[in-house]
């Protein structure tokens, strides 16, 4: 959850630069398609709220957080596509 008065697009700026050097640390994503901020906003609308950490890992990018209930929720995304491959809660 997000406090209501700081706008959308400072939290997504602010989470972008937190997970800047984990989001570049593997080219193949820094080169793709879908961005950070794009991995971000399809992670949002498979079931994360809170987003705890953003990288590419194995070519892919990797969005872990909370979903709205708190519990854990992990999204992997296709960098080219933007599909969303798995969904793991815990």
């Amino acid at each position: 959850m997000h406090c209501p008065t700081t706008p959308r697009p400072l939290l997504l700026a602010g989470a972008l630069l937190l997970f800047a050097p984990a989001a570049l640390a593997d080219e193949r994503c820094d080169r793709s398609e879908v961005r950070a901020e794009r991995a971000i906003e399809i992670a949002r609308g498979a079931g994360v709220a809170v987003i705890e950490e953003l990288e590419c890992d194995d070519g892919r990018w990797d969005v872990e957080g909370r979903d709205e209930r708190g519990r854990e929720i992990e999204v992997k995304i296709d960098p080219r596509t933007g599909r969303v491959l798995r969904v793991e809660r815990d």
